[in-house]
């Protein structure tokens, strides 16, 4: 292929959008699951959706075309990858995709003003956009979790903080694989009711108590032999993870460890490229969030009173997992002042 041809093909597949805004509306509304492992013609989904046989024909069509249906005759059915990936609840990855989507479409206004939103999005702003967020989140870190318990030195702690810890995917598996130990969950008020169902649910509402509370303002508990704080720093500006770190020190009992969980970016801030990424997603949802270089957060530690810093290493082999691990330790001359 010549040069330029191979250019125009690559600039064409980085530009293109067209097949993540069909996958991420059939997801929405939950068209593969709501076909399942029948087969449907245009005319049942305008029945059961609205809208026109003819625009549904179009659009099932592409999806053919994408591999993600089969067409049989005049009716259609869910492809092999649909069936088992994307129905029974398996699209639910994808709906903040589909939430962000209008937000995307600002960022040229958010760069050309230098403005960004005043709240987190949509933690704080949208209940509806937040739960399909937290049950995305909570889709994978089910799967981490398995990796995580491995990696995680808390064989020795009773008491364990989990500090935004969403729908508490990790605090019930870390509980359930450790029998004496309990957590206490802080999630934001705005949230705390889809917290509490979802620990009910699982059957551990007595191992992990949950406590409403707007960490980078509100008062901590304290006396935990852990602290674990997962994809929280680059949600908040410099300064309010500065007070984090030295709250979150006042919580641990002498010697505790505090386990950060999130993305590092190297000197230079231009990798990992999903962090990149990510930190664009952040100028768009939070007031002042980004993705923070390893040295950052070495630097904050230290000035929190942390030393014995270990890591990073990767939280789980899965590809979809861009996370790395610190485990930091109480300093000594900090656990008697304290």
């Amino acid at each position: 292929m010549p040069a330029r041809a191979w250019n125009l093909k690559r600039l064409r597949a980085e530009s293109s959008y067209w097949r993540s805004c069909i996958l991420i509306t059939a997801a929405h509304l939950d068209l593969f699951g709501w076909i399942g492992k029948q087969e449907k013609s245009p005319r049942a989904l305008t029945t059961h959706f609205g809208g026109s046989a003819a625009g549904w024909e179009i659009f099932l069509n592409a999806l053919c075309s994408m591999g993600l249906m089969q067409k049989r005759g005049g009716k259609y059915a869910n492809g092999a990858f649909a069936a088992r990936c994307l129905s029974r609840g398996g699209a639910t990855s994808l709906l903040p995709a589909y939430d962000a989507w209008n937000i995307w479409g600002g960022l040229a206004s958010a760069l050309t003003l230098g403005k960004r939103p005043a709240m987190q999005r949509p933690f704080v702003s949208d209940r509806r956009k937040a739960e399909r967020l937290l049950h995305s989140l909570d889709v994978d870190a089910r799967e981490i979790a398995t990796y995580l318990i491995e990696k995680l030195p808390l064989s020795r702690s009773r008491t364990l903080l989990d500090v935004g810890g969403g729908l508490g995917t990790f605090s019930v598996a870390f509980c359930r694989h450790y029998p004496n130990l309990r957590a206490t969950l802080v999630e934001h008020p705005h949230v705390l009711p889809l917290v509490r169902r979802a620990v009910a649910d699982a059957g551990m509402a007595k191992k992990v108590q949950i406590v409403g509370a707007d960490f980078s303002r509100d008062a901590l508990p304290q006396g935990f032999d852990t602290v674990f704080v997962s994809n929280v720093l680059h949600a908040h500006g410099v300064a309010v993870n500065h007070s984090l770190l030295r709250k979150l020190q006042r919580c641990l009992n002498p010697k505790g460890q505090l386990i950060v969980r999130d993305v590092f970016m190297n000197r230079q801030r231009t990798a990992p490229e999903w962090g990149t990424l990510f930190s664009v997603l952040l100028l768009l949802h939070t007031p002042q969030g980004r993705c923070y270089t390893l040295d950052e957060i070495h630097a904050w530690l230290r000035q929190a009173g942390f030393s014995r810093i270990r890591g990073p290493f990767r939280s789980s082999p899965l590809p979809f997992d861009p996370d790395s691990i610190l485990i930091a330790t109480k300093t000594a001359r900090d656990n008697q002042s304290n």
